[in-house]
C-alpha cells in the first residue's frame, strides 16, 4: 500500500461562524465521507482554522528571516485540512477523492523515511 497526502481545499467560507443549513449539510456530507473512508485513512488528519489565523516565516537569499502574519499565498482558495490515506495506487486514491463531497482534493504522495535513507 502506498500512503498519499489528502490536502482538502477549502473555498475561504467561513464554516465555523453561524453556518447556513447549506453549509451545515457539506459538513454532515464530509463527517459521513470519513465514517465510510475511515479504514484507508492512515492518521486522524486535522482541520485548519481559516487562513486569517496563519503565520508565514519565509527566509531570503541572504539568509534573513522574516514572519508575517497570513498565508503563505493569498488565494481564494487555501488548504483547510488532510489526511494521510493508503491506497495500492494512485488510481485507488484518486478514486476516493472523486467521493468528498467538500470542496476538492490536492493529493501528494508521500515520501516514506526508509525511501529518503535508500537515496543518501
Amino acid at each position: 500500500m502506498s500512503k498519499y497526502a489528502f490536502l482538502f481545499m477549502d473555498d475561504g467560507v467561513d464554516y465555523q461562524s453561524d453556518p447556513t443549513p447549506e453549509q451545515q449539510k457539506v459538513y454532515a456530507d464530509i463527517f459521513k465521507w470519513f465514517e465510510v473512508n475511515g479504514p484507508k485513512i492512515a492518521d486522524g488528519g486535522a482541520e485548519l482554522q481559516p487562513t486569517r489565523t496563519a503565520t508565514t516565516i519565509r527566509k531570503g537569499s541572504t539568509g534573513k528571516v522574516t514572519v508575517i502574519d497570513g498565508p503563505f499565498i493569498e488565494s481564494k482558495e487555501s488548504v483547510g485540512g488532510f489526511s494521510i490515506v493508503e491506497a495500492p495506487d494512485l488510481a485507488a486514491a484518486i478514486a476516493i477523492a472523486k467521493t468528498w463531497p467538500g470542496y476538492g482534493i490536492e493529493i501528494r504522495d508521500v515520501v516514506e523515511q526508509r525511501e529518503r535513507v535508500a537515496e543518501v
